[in-house]
């Protein structure tokens, strides 16, 4: 039978019991055995802080690179171009990279852009209806941004006006869909919820497409019904090349559901590999493995219909077995189906007759089929030295997991392209680690994972819903480093705090790991009014906050 979510968290090592004990009553409190550890990176690790301020931890420090609304020094379709709002995932691309450089002081930043807050963007308030010119504003500051940027001195700058810059917004025109599901989704317009993604070894960038049921909904977009999006054109992957030489794709192949990242890897064998997330209670774990294999010698657009030809599968942790999603195997299994559904999931199975049907409900596939139900899949990250996979579940509060845990996946003989797996718990968050709901990871060069933390707020129209009381002695969010290898093993070292509201997102480190590029999203996402501020940050004043990209330095 398939794992259920209780023997899951009985597997974790802390009951449903234990997590639903008050967490309130004791703040995260000293790890006797870390006090007497040397921190990794010559760093004096911080304490949770409440500061209006990015907080590092000593020797680092940090430089504002872009934020929301400055000028890109670009025009597009909708005239000149500005920096999106809530940037999230960012990928560094060298700007000689298509000739095999690796240059670390120079290139190209790929970030996304996940949501807007309708308050700060469009001015909506909450009452009444939107109209037309204020859902057009917020389509033009979600989707992606790509922006030139050099290291002079200490110090990253954004360099407006170069021939690679440009905005992908959720009005940018068509995109192109590959794969078996081409022929069955409407051709959309741009791109939009984009939240984590990865990077492919000939250069180009994956942005998922997350939360975009959202935008109708609490987003209020359907307010204009012609504004309204279809959402069979989202809950993609799309594939972009900053460099501006390939057109952008939804690769139907990686299947459809609220993506969170695309972490790519290449197989024993040469084919690529996809492992990717799906950011909600109870979904499930995906794995992509490609038929055709990667040359580095072979051009890039041939290396790009790696992704338009493969297997999709999902991860059932009971048996260490990837499923693999393919019609003409599951078609008999699915029809038989024991998984308890409501009559409209039955309707919707019995209506798939065909590959492209089965990836537009990939999510409903993998639950019939028995995938195992995690506790919000966000990130997964493939480790630098091992190829282990590491992966973030962040909460689950509908039974107790506030904190979440990060999972260590080995595939079976170290082949990604097969189809067994074993598992373990790498850490648990909560009092003790420090660490709490654990959301995009990043490895560094020398196989120390960072880990950024989501303790959110939930956002309806424009009034967003307070950040539950059992996050409090945390703090605000922040970013650990979490060594995998050596006596700190599985020690969380908290190395920076976000300013108040924010959350900490797409950690990326330079070609020659001397840089973090970080983003810094939503702060003073509770506020209540323009007059009423509850972040300054970064202008300080009497500013608005600003969602920005930072760069740190001082490895």
């Amino acid at each position: 039978m398939s794992l259920t979510r209780r023997t899951f968290l009985t597997y974790v090592g802390t009951g449903t019991a234990a997590l639903l004990a008050d967490p309130v009553s004791s703040a995260p409190f000293p790890n006797s055995r870390r006090e007497k550890l040397t921190p990794p990176l010559g760093m004096k690790p911080i304490l949770p802080s409440r500061k209006d301020e990015l907080v590092l931890a000593e020797p680092f420090r940090s430089n504002v690179i872009i934020s929301w609304g400055d000028a890109l020094g670009t025009d597009g379709p909708e005239g000149a171009e500005t920096f999106g709002f809530n940037n999230d995932f960012i990928a560094y691309f060298p700007i000689d990279a298509r000739s095999g450089g690796r240059n670390p002081d120079e290139g190209l930043l790929w970030v996304n852009h996940e949501y807007m807050h309708p308050l700060f963007v469009s001015g909506f308030t909450g009452k009444g209806k939107k109209t037309r010119e204020q859902i057009r504003t917020e389509k033009l500051c979600v989707g992606g941004s790509i922006i030139h940027v050099r290291r002079e001195g200490e110090n990253w700058k954004h360099l407006p006006g170069s021939k690679f810059t440009r905005r992908f917004t959720a009005l940018y025109p068509e995109i192109a869909v590959s794969g078996p599901s081409a022929e069955q989704v409407p051709l959309g317009i741009g791109t939009l919820a984009n939240c984590s993604g990865g990077r492919t070894p000939w250069f180009t960038a994956l942005s998922c497409e997350e939360n975009y049921p959202d935008y109708n909904l609490g987003g209020r977009w359907s307010d204009v019904p012609a504004e309204a999006i279809d959402d069979l054109q989202y809950g993609w992957i799309v594939e972009v090349d900053p460099f501006n030489e390939l057109p952008p794709k939804k690769h139907s192949h990686l299947g459809r559901f609220k993506h969170e990242n695309a972490a790519v890897h290449v197989g024993p064998t040469g084919r690529i590999v996809v492992y990717m997330g799906d950011d909600e209670v109870d979904q499930h774990l995906y794995k992509y493995v490609s038929a055709g294999k990667y040359q580095a010698t072979a051009s890039r657009a041939a290396n790009q219909k790696l992704l338009e030809d493969g297997v999709l599968m999902v991860a059932d942790f009971a048996r260490g077995q990837w499923i693999e999603l393919v019609y003409s195997q599951v078609k008999d299994t699915l029809a038989k189906t024991k998984v308890k559904l409501t009559d409209e999931e039955k309707k919707t199975l019995a209506s798939i007759g065909s590959q492209g049907e089965l990836l537009i409900y990939t999510r409903l596939v993998a639950k019939a089929l028995g995938a195992t139900p995690l506790d919000r899949c966000e990130d997964c990250e493939v480790h630098p030295l091992d190829g282990s996979l590491y992966v973030a579940l962040t909460n689950n509060s509908r039974h107790g997991n506030y904190y979440g845990q990060i999972v260590r996946l080995v595939e079976d003989d170290d082949n990604a392209e097969g189809t067994r797996f074993r598992y373990e718990i790498f850490l648990a968050g909560g009092a003790q680690t420090g660490v709490s709901c654990p959301d995009n990871l990043a490895f560094d060069k020398a196989g120390n994972l960072w880990v950024v933390c989501d303790m959110s707020t939930e956002m309806i129209g424009s009034s967003p819903k307070k950040r539950s009381r059992v996050y409090e002695p945390f703090g605000n969010n922040g970013l650990f480093v979490v060594p995998t290898r050596g006596e700190n093993a599985g020690e969380a070292f908290q190395f920076a705090s976000g300013p108040v509201e924010s959350e900490l997102t797409g950690p990326w480190f330079s070609e020659d790991g001397k840089t973090l590029f970080l983003s810094v999203q939503h702060p003073g996402e509770e506020s209540e009014s323009l007059t009423d501020l509850t972040s300054h940050w970064p202008r300080g004043g009497k500013e608005m906050p600003r969602p920005s990209v930072v760069a740190i330095r001082g490895f």
